[in-house]
């Protein structure tokens, strides 16, 4: 079997939350022993259980451009990605995943998701606990969450100029036009690993279900350093929303759109 990393999607803007992101990590997860790669600019992060390895990529302007850099420093194929945001919140089903990445390596997938995706076209997998993704699926074949990938197809789907969700905006169809072989769990009852998929923070913001969470744990944090998170006044205002569709249009005239019109193949048949 081929070994995979643990790859953690962060900044040094997210500092703050290392300590409780990676205690909960070992709590709930201790059986794992390997490498876990911590995405970094220029802070180094050391836990007294966990073997980190801070990527230390420097600064740089965009969000792709430091997610290649990062991947760029692991030395294997495959990773786990983790979003910084995605606490643990109960135990790691370790064998489980151990079963589902064998699956992921048998079958040669270039994605496979431990939560449930909500692909429009799918079709039974040779695992039961698993659906295939299948085109078109509208803005849904792609996203950030926890999921094996194969290194080299994931650095596809983050090109330079994109932010995260202009990654999954546009990343969507760019999974459709490579054909990538994705599959995710059929049913979340079956997740190995136990997270809540909106995270634990929104625009920097505590989300009310992680302060619920993290109070429940007895764990100590200042929510009043970030604060909380208010629908009306982040991703359902009129500010944020004419905002996106600004992102949106840019992004796609930064490369986006060529990217989709001119470079993306089939690498499936």
């Amino acid at each position: 079997m081929k070994d995979f990393t643990v790859f953690v999607s962060s900044s040094d803007n997210y500092s703050d939350i290392w300590d409780l992101f990676f205690d909960l990590f070992h709590k709930y997860w201790p059986e794992y022993k390997g490498p876990i790669y911590l995405q970094t600019q220029e802070k180094e992060y050391t836990h007294p259980d966990l073997n980190i390895i801070c990527t230390k990529v420097g600064k740089m302007k965009y969000f792709g451009q430091t997610f290649r850099a990062g991947l760029d420093k692991i030395p294997n194929e495959n990773v786990l990605l983790i979003m910084i945001d995605y606490i643990f919140m109960g135990k790691v089903n370790h064998d489980l995943l151990i079963k589902l990445y064998d699956f992921f390596i048998k079958e040669n997938l270039d994605s496979l998701c431990l939560r449930k995706q909500p692909f429009k076209n799918f079709a039974p997998s040779k695992n039961p606990l698993l659906i295939i993704g299948l085109p078109p699926s509208h803005k849904i074949m792609f996203g950030y969450q926890i999921a094996f990938w194969k290194k080299e197809m994931l650095h596809e789907m983050a090109p330079p100029h994109e932010n995260p969700w202009m990654s999954e905006w546009y990343g969507s169809e760019r999974a459709e036009k490579m054909n990538l072989h994705i599959e995710c769990l059929a049913n979340d009852k079956d997740a190995p690993i136990i997270y809540d998929m909106r995270g634990c923070l929104h625009q920097g913001k505590w989300l009310d279900n992680a302060i619920r969470f993290i109070k429940q744990t007895n764990y100590n944090i200042d929510f009043s350093k970030r604060g909380e998170y208010i629908d009306s006044q982040g991703y359902r205002s009129l500010q944020y929303r004419f905002r996106i569709k600004w992102t949106i249009w840019k992004t796609g005239l930064m490369g986006s759109y060529w990217d989709l019109m001119f470079k993306r193949k089939k690498i499936h048949q």
